[in-house]
């Protein structure tokens, strides 16, 4: 253990001296103290006396990479009035909370790595050398007043709805989805609830109030009908819009679900590495631009090959000309391929085709309002999911509800005040890699 003659001023922590420090398998223990000489008793105001001191450890920052504890040598004081109802007390200090296992800005240090770096709570609570629940405790400390802050809704005008697989199924119990709303112009999550269907989005919608409601210009999904008809009812000045992704990923359905039933209905047996249209099922839901005319005429023979009656085929040339919908240069040039559409479905008959049409056909006010909209995608929705899910792996999976949208809200949800980093060298040598 080293002393020093003169007590050292504790950095960051205004009222604590460091009496000595000592380096304990690798971590420093810092001795401090308080500076207050003279206290006085809270009920009757008499000058206290001391009564003994008692230590407690507690984790703080770390010192040039080493973790640190902090053993403060707590003072007992003790009121000598005896007619005072007060008889003695510890002294307590803003950054390290009674019983605390971490000082304050530790705690506040351990959220940053959570919401802030990503990290997952059993890492950043190893790395402070704390257990899983005070780590945990901490985060939600600083994370839930922010989450839950109304001003967090503020200036909201386009919104992006969908669902997210939350929990896996198990063999006792179903997966579990929750419903994802996704601020679109500033690329933020609003909420994460707990399942998805009308009433749950509806009753969401209720809450955020008539006024914020009717703010909202523009709303994405996908086609669920439970979700356009909460956004019907409670976004009366919303244009609902279908984006490209989802509209086509129902074409590409309806070509995977033909090409199984042919397969069957000609071979006999699922797909097999040599037959035909097993061969050409990827090739089959590549954009027709994407496709070299060598590819495009191996792509045919297959089809000549295996799908005897051009019902494969069908649904993909039905697949491109619901392309040619979302190609189309204005409302009304989209609108006559939309015609165009339906009527190859309705002579085609087959039965993948004209399921597809039927539920294009529900869903066309919301397809033809991506041209409406310019272009409205629920692209950043998607792209909230797949970092949703690099969290959800990074944790290993979650079981809690309010801690899997704390997480989720804490780092896809909230802009926190960060100090950045900046360069002190010139440019970048041009071999950087």
């Amino acid at each position: 253990m080293h002393g020093s003659q003169g007590a050292t001023a504790l950095v960051g922590m205004p009222g604590f001296v460091v009496g000595a420090h000592e380096l304990i398998d690798g971590e420093w223990w810092l001795y401090v103290e308080t500076t207050a000489d003279v206290v006085g008793c809270a009920e009757c105001g008499t000058r206290a006396i001391g009564h003994g001191r008692s230590r407690t450890a507690v984790r703080d920052l770390a010192i040039s990479g080493r973790p640190t504890v902090l053993v403060w040598a707590k003072r007992r004081w003790r009121c000598p009035d005896g007619d005072c109802a007060v008889t003695t007390w510890s002294e307590r200090c803003e950054q390290i909370a009674p019983r605390a296992a971490l000082t304050e800005r530790a705690r506040k240090r351990l959220a940053e790595r959570v919401n802030v770096e990503e990290r997952s709570i059993a890492s950043a609570a190893a790395e402070f050398g704390v257990g899983w629940h005070t780590a945990n405790a901490a985060v939600a400390e600083h994370t839930d007043p922010v989450i839950e802050d109304p001003a967090r809704f503020d200036g909201v005008t386009a919104i992006g709805v969908d669902e997210k697989r939350f929990l896996n199924a198990t063999p006792t119990a179903r997966t579990k989805f929750t419903t994802q709303v996704v601020d679109l112009d500033r690329h933020r999550v609003l909420d994460v609830i707990e399942g998805r269907s009308r009433a749950v989005l509806g009753d969401w919608l209720a809450a955020r109030g008539k006024e914020w409601c009717a703010q909202i210009r523009l709303a994405t999904l996908d086609p669920a009908a439970g979700y356009r008809a909460a956004l019907e009812e409670h976004l009366p000045n919303a244009v609902r819009a279908v984006d490209h992704f989802h509209a086509i990923k129902l074409a590409n359905k309806a070509i995977d679900d033909a090409r199984r039933r042919v397969q069957q209905a000609t071979l006999g047996h699922r797909g097999h590495k040599g037959d035909p249209l097993y061969r050409a099922r990827r090739v089959l839901l590549c954009g027709d631009e994407r496709l070299t005319e060598e590819r495009f005429e191996w792509m045919l023979g297959l089809l000549e090959t295996g799908d005897p009656d051009g019902e494969v085929r069908a649904a993909w040339v039905a697949k491109e000309l619901l392309r040619d919908v979302y190609a189309a240069t204005s409302p009304d040039h989209a609108r006559r391929r939309l015609i165009v559409f339906f009527h190859f479905a309705a002579d085609a008959e087959v039965v993948e085709v004209t399921r597809l049409a039927r539920t294009i056909d529900r869903w066309r006010e919301e397809i033809l309002a991506y041209h409406s909209t310019r272009g409205a995608s629920n692209g950043r929705v998607e792209n909230v999911h797949m970092l949703t899910e690099k969290i959800r792996r990074n944790s290993h999976g979650f079981t809690n509800h309010t801690n899997y949208r704390r997480r989720i809200l804490g780092r896809l949800g909230v802009s926190w005040t960060t100090v950045p980093t900046r360069r002190i060298r010139g440019r970048q040598p041009r071999s950087i890699a």
